[in-house]
């Protein structure tokens, strides 16, 4: 009886892990793949789209690293050019808020999707397809930046028609860390407008895993470049540029 009762409990302690072991797996392969509830018949509709936003996410973040936060730098905020902006000129300081980045990757993202989607005309043989992009929202987070769109697609094929209605993506740049790196340089530059301290910068920088680069620039300016060659973007590392003004 009592060998009965232990191998009932092992038979039980083996169901328990295979569905243990099965969920575990359903949401592995939920974060992996994001294709739970889409409906495999307009699959490549949603994965084309989710590509687009990726592609179009990372020329985001290519664009506003080389103009130090900015989708297009304000008239009021002085820069280089109009390519990489002043953080400090005049002793002004004129560094964007995390808040101001991620709507500047939000914006770019709203305006230039279009052009990876093109009205998905590589579809229009097998799907008529009706399309509102209607918000998109980015969040800048430990180790990768999330962009959630809000974007109705209606996609009619033989008939039947299926709805796509948000779509999230992850790329994963540093630009947290980059910006938390920024804003420090700039708080330790706030005291003094005369000078750079160079071990700051070393001890800065490898803190936070990243490489501090400096280029003069005239007689009272110096670009600073954040290069982290933990976030790659084409294979390259993620470079963020700035600059700041000195007596």
């Amino acid at each position: 009886m009592k060998k009965e009762k232990k191998a009932q409990v092992t038979v039980f302690i083996i169901i328990a892990i295979l569905i243990i072991g099965l969920i575990g797996l359903f949401f592995v392969f939920k974060e992996k793949l994001g294709l739970i509830g889409i409906n495999t018949k307009v699959e490549p509709v949603y994965n084309f789209v989710q590509d687009c936003i990726k592609k179009t996410g990372e020329n985001a973040l290519e664009r506003i690293g080389e103009q130090g936060g900015y989708f297009f730098i304000p008239n009021n905020n002085p820069s280089i050019d109009s390519r990489i902006p002043y953080y400090i000129h005049n002793k002004n300081i004129y560094s964007p808020k995390k808040e101001d980045i991620e709507n500047s990757l939000s914006g770019f993202v709203y305006e230039e999707l279009s052009f990876c989607i093109l009205n998905f005309k590589d579809f229009r043989d097998e799907f008529e397809i009706e399309h509102n992009l209607k918000n998109v929202k980015t969040e800048i987070i430990k180790n990768k930046v999330r962009f959630n769109l809000e974007y109705p697609i209606s996609v009619t094929k033989e008939d039947n028609t299926y709805q796509l209605e948000e779509f999230e993506v992850e790329i994963p740049v540093r630009l947290k860390t980059i910006y938390d790196t920024t804003y420090k340089i700039i708080d330790e530059q706030r005291t003094h407008f005369d000078s750079i301290c160079l071990s700051c910068l070393y001890d800065l920088g490898k803190e936070n895993e990243v490489h501090v680069d400096m280029l003069d620039y005239g007689k009272d300016t110096t670009i600073f470049t954040i290069i982290d060659d933990k976030s790659q973007l084409n294979n390259e590392s993620y470079e963020f540029n700035f600059a700041i003004q000195y007596e």
